[in-house]
């Protein structure tokens, strides 16, 4: 059966934006969480970590699964595994319960993940920057609405867990669209071929500079979103409600952001696009690391804008350079993503745990410099490849 790519489009579209819902609240829950389950600023930075290595884990088993089966079935896979998980998160208040379960979650959100941008730069071959920034506005969305409903529960009282059920209800529903929008297979003319073309991919030096850029970058947002607001809260004296609004306004950027960066896409390189936020992501975070409360409030809603597009755009990259592989490309780039992510919220939370959350910060401002540095070296190789290739 021909798959119903219209259905599909939009199927995919909700089902990252529930994955930004999800991160979202949990992020803004955790001073819940860790209070329901007992756990310190450690324990919860272990917590966050471990969702991050199961959605490390299977971008990569999903990424490569997208070159050889029907895409839509990957990711309907992770719609169901994310809403048996969240059905069951914090349902009882055992720490190494809810380890297994969050683990479950990741991995659910990185099928999502890889599943949908393999699906959807296979629709829309000529156009993959503005179909994965537009796609990827609906993770912001996503991550608008999670904090609000979040603040929402918790502000009357301790119905918070209510979030996640609620989640796993939607989550279901899109899995099922997916089951009925029909598909076709996806697979290599040649397995050794296949193997040769993933093998040369990793040996790619401009391959390796975006997967470096993109799990720094990457690894920052992420633990902006899932620490943010306890950083707020913490090392700048803000309230809960202050601090879920600017989580809040955070991701309304990033949609905003993504939204002209997919328009821009048409008129600059995707290099370009990538140096540009880089440079605006590293001033943003020194400003909230450096300022006062409301200077921290303020740049961290902006940075939002600054991490917006430099995943999707780094997909598009990819994509473009390494078009037989491109299904495996996304979800080696998706891994790297979470291995930063893994990294930074663990090395975040550890520092703060040793020192505060304000010295903790400076972990992600490292991560962007070093982002930074290492692609306005190579920017000029990639630029150059990047024309050839178009």
């Amino acid at each position: 059966m021909l798959p119903n790519r219209s259905l599909m489009t939009g199927a995919a579209f909700a089902a990252l934006a529930l994955n930004g819902m999800t991160l979202s609240f949990i992020g803004t829950s955790l001073p819940a969480i860790q209070a329901f389950l007992g756990i310190s600023i450690a324990q919860a930075g272990l917590l966050m970590a471990t969702i991050q290595a199961g959605f490390t884990i299977f971008s990569l088993v999903a990424g490569i699964l997208s070159d050889a089966l029907r895409r839509e079935r990957i990711v309907m896979t992770g719609c169901l595994l994310l809403s048996g998980a969240s059905m069951l998160f914090c349902a009882l208040p055992s720490f190494p319960v809810n380890i297994v379960i969050i683990a479950c979650m990741g991995a659910g959100i990185g099928c999502i993940v890889s599943g949908t941008n393999s699906l959807l730069v296979g629709f829309y071959p000529t156009r993959k920057g503005t179909i994965l920034n537009t796609h990827h506005v609906f993770f912001g969305l996503g991550c608008l609405v999670g904090p609000l409903f979040a603040g929402y529960l918790i502000a009357h009282g301790n119905g918070w867990r209510l979030g996640f059920v609620a989640m796993s209800a939607v989550l279901t529903l899109v899995g099922m669209l997916f089951f009925a929008a029909g598909g076709e297979r996806y697979h290599p003319h040649n397995v050794a071929v296949f193997g040769k073309e993933v093998g040369n991919l990793l040996k790619d030096k401009s391959f390796q500079i975006i997967l470096l850029v993109n799990g720094l970058a990457i690894g920052s947002q992420v633990t902006i979103l899932l620490l943010g607001v306890t950083f707020l809260i913490e090392a700048k004296g803000c309230s809960v409600s202050t601090a879920g609004i600017t989580l809040s306004v955070f991701s309304a950027f990033i949609m905003l952001g993504r939204l002209v960066c997919s328009r821009l896409t048409m008129l600059l390189g995707h290099t370009t696009i990538i140096l540009a936020l880089l440079w605006l992501q590293l001033l943003t975070l020194v400003l909230a690391w450096y300022g006062g409360t409301w200077l921290a409030v303020v740049a961290i809603g902006l940075s939002g804008f600054t991490f917006s597009g430099i995943y999707p755009t780094s997909l598009a990259l990819s994509g473009t350079l390494f078009p037989k592989v491109q299904g495996s490309a996304l979800g080696i780039l998706s891994t790297t993503g979470g291995l930063g992510s893994i990294v930074l919220c663990w090395l975040t939370a550890f520092v703060a745990g040793l020192t505060n959350l304000n010295t903790g910060f400076s972990v992600m401002i490292l991560a962007s410099f070093l982002a930074l540095l290492v692609f306005q070296v190579n920017r000029s190789s990639l630029r150059s490849y990047e024309s050839a290739r178009q």
